[in-house]
Formats: C-alpha cells, sequence, structure tokens
C-alpha cells in the first residue's frame, strides 16, 4: 500500500510540473476577426530565456525550421527578420542580436529586445552604435583630438562607399572592399590602419571598422583611429522626427530606465502594428509593397500584452486585421515578422505552423535553470 501512495504521490508531482511548464507557455488556437488564429502567450519567470538562433551561427544562409528544433530543443519558437529568400544570397534584413553580439544592423524597423535573458520590450528607430575612443565621450578639439563615430550598419552588403561599417565573426560571405579605410579592432583597440580593395580578413578576436572611399576624408581617420587607442560601441536608439534625429540611450522598463546597451538579442521586421495601446500601423505600412499592405497572406507576429507576456501568433489577413487581433489579445505593443512560407511555429512539442522554406531566423524560448 505504501509503494503505491508513494508512486501516485510521484505521478502527482510529476503532472504538477507538467501543468505547470505549459500554465508558462500557453497555447491556444482561437478564432479572431474572422481568422483562425495560433496563440503562444509566455510567462517568463527566472526558469525562462529567449534566444536568436541562425543556421550555423552565421549571419548568411538557410536551414529548415525543424532542424532548429532538433537541436536547441525549445520550449516555442517562431520565424523571426525578413530575409533574401529568392535570389539565393540567403542574407537578413534588419537588425540581429544573440549573446549581445551584433549579426547584422541596418534600417528602420520594429525591433523586440531581450534583456536580464528573459525580459523584453519592443521599439521603433534605427539601432546603431556610438563610437567611443579611449573612453571619451566628446571630441576635444582645443587638443585636435577626435573621440567619437557612428556607425549605422553591421556586417551589410558593401553597395555603397558613402558608409561606414563594422563587420565581425557573424559575417560568412565574401566582402570586397572598395578602396577605402579599414580599421582592425583587437581586444577592444585599434590594432592596424590601412587603405584596402582587396576581399576582407577579419583579424582573430577581433573585427573591423570599414570606411568606405566616400564616406570621409583621411584626416576624419587620422583625428580618431591611431593605433593603441580603445574602441567602445554604445548601442543606442536612433528616431527620424520633422526636426531630424533624436537619439535614445535607454529605454522605460515598467518605470525603469534600461541601458540599450543591456540588450542581449534582437529580432525585427515590421511594420510596427500597435504602439503603447494605439493602432499604428497606416504609419509604418507606407511604402511597403501591396502584398503586405492590402494583401491577406500567412502572418507571423509578436506583441506584448498588459500583463507584460509576450505574445506570439500565426495567422493570415492584412496588416488591418492582424492588428485587431492583436488588440483583441490585450497587446500594447506589437509587429509583424516576416510572414508567407516563412511562417512557422511550434510550442509544447508540437508544430502549430512549419513553414514552407528554409529559415535564416528563428526566435526560440528555451527551459534554463534558474540562477541560485
Amino acid at each position: 500500500m505504501k509503494k503505491k501512495i508513494l508512486a501516485l504521490g510521484m505521478a502527482i508531482m510529476l503532472l504538477a510540473s507538467q501543468v505547470n511548464l505549459l500554465a508558462k507557455t500557453e497555447v491556444k488556437q482561437v478564432k479572431l476577426r474572422n481568422r483562425s488564429c495560433n496563440v503562444i502567450t509566455v510567462t517568463a519567470d527566472e526558469s525562462t530565456a529567449f534566444k536568436v538562433v541562425k543556421p550555423n551561427m552565421k549571419q548568411v544562409g538557410v536551414t529548415n525550421f525543424k532542424n532548429y528544433i532538433v537541436s536547441y530543443k525549445p520550449r516555442a519558437a517562431i520565424n523571426a527578420n525578413y530575409f533574401e529568400a529568392y535570389k539565393g544570397g540567403f542574407y537578413p534584413y534588419g537588425t540581429q542580436m544573440t549573446e549581445g553580439k551584433m549579426i547584422n544592423m541596418s534600417g528602420n524597423h520594429a525591433s523586440l529586445l531581450v534583456f536580464d535573458k528573459n525580459k523584453f520590450k519592443i521599439v521603433q528607430g534605427f539601432l546603431r552604435y556610438n563610437g567611443f575612443l579611449d573612453g571619451q565621450r566628446e571630441n576635444d578639439w582645443i587638443n585636435k583630438k577626435a573621440n567619437t563615430f557612428e556607425i549605422w550598419n553591421v556586417n551589410g552588403n558593401l553597395t555603397s562607399e558613402k558608409t561606414a561599417y563594422v563587420y565581425n565573426s557573424y559575417r560568412n560571405v565574401a566582402t570586397k572592399f572598395g578602396g577605402g579605410t579599414v580599421i582592425e579592432v583587437v581586444d577592444n583597440k585599434v590594432s592596424k590602419v590601412y587603405k584596402s580593395s582587396e576581399n576582407m580578413v577579419l583579424p582573430k578576436d577581433g573585427y573591423i571598422i570599414y570606411y568606405g572611399k566616400d564616406a570621409c576624408d583621411d584626416k576624419y581617420i587620422n583625428d580618431r583611429f591611431q593605433e593603441g587607442r580603445t574602441v567602445e560601441l554604445e548601442l543606442v536608439l536612433s528616431k527620424k522626427t520633422d526636426d531630424g534625429f533624436v537619439t535614445e540611450t535607454e529605454f522605460d522598463y515598467n518605470g525603469e530606465k534600461i541601458s540599450y546597451t543591456k540588450v542581449s538579442e534582437i529580432i525585427s521586421a515590421g511594420p510596427l502594428l500597435i504602439e503603447n495601446s494605439k493602432s499604428v500601423y497606416e504609419t509604418y505600412v507606407k511604402g511597403m509593397e501591396a502584398k503586405m499592405t492590402t494583401g491577406a497572406g500567412a502572418r507571423t507576429l509578436i506583441g506584448i500584452n498588459k500583463s507584460n507576456q509576450l505574445v506570439m501568433v500565426t495567422t493570415s489577413g492584412t496588416m488591418a486585421q492582424v492588428t485587431g487581433i492583436m488588440q483583441d489579445l490585450g497587446c500594447t505593443d506589437a509587429f509583424n515578422l516576416d510572414g508567407g512560407a516563412s511562417s512557422a511555429m511550434y510550442a509544447n512539442g508540437k508544430y502549430f505552423r512549419n513553414a514552407g522554406r528554409a529559415l535564416n531566423t528563428v526566435f526560440l524560448v528555451q527551459d534554463v535553470k534558474p540562477a541560485k
């Protein structure tokens, strides 16, 4: 009898633990706005972590959605950024970060930021870097020494010699320089400065800052990038306004100011659908192709609700319809991810939608051991 009671008790404990796990990642299939919706709601705690993953953890390439699931065994997963899926390049668009290291950075997008492993925020704007030399935050014109610079593009295809780029170890395709200036940074110090029209060779344990030949003059480089100077890249957000750009170094999280430098994971796409509980898709859908503005294709959506839970959805519909769906789900902020054949969702051991093509980027919800 004692053995039976013990076995029953263990079974109840096991069942309780499974229910507790499922409660953290609730999955439901509902009909909203005459659309069938798969909805994942994640209540994040110390046993939850979010992660951005790539094929072989490199910038360019694709693999099947199921391969991501088999490799990482997540609690839940969805597809993420847009990428070049038709011309064979398979490079991502927008901004992506994993474990605090930038994979890709360009453009004005809606972005999900993850910090402190399991906290999240949605923002709209240009994520970029403020650069500082020798720890100085201002230029010292009295001593004719410049200490600041800006970077708006990481690992981008080199389509313009009027821009500055950062290239790091996530870049896995040949990149030929066009006669501009290469600054090698190793252990956060300038190790070498030279002109190059050759294919990029990354330094071991470092990265490259490249100024296209038309991006600046030699004086700009010489005033800043002398060998031995320390280099710091600070993540910030710039927003375009009628009066120019406004830059933020911090964002608000439940009344607390959080530095963008604390962000560890980023996915981005668009358009932004909801901001501070207001529908804004009409503002951000301008200029996008018709299949985005009026089409009713397959969609993957991500948002944050009033209870500060992460909401992930696969459905179909126009931008107006999916905005309404995310509002119906209680989201205060939400945006559209890549859709169509890219739309994919997995949760609690089940595929709710499998992508019709191989994917460049997937966003995971993972189980982790809480810190003691």
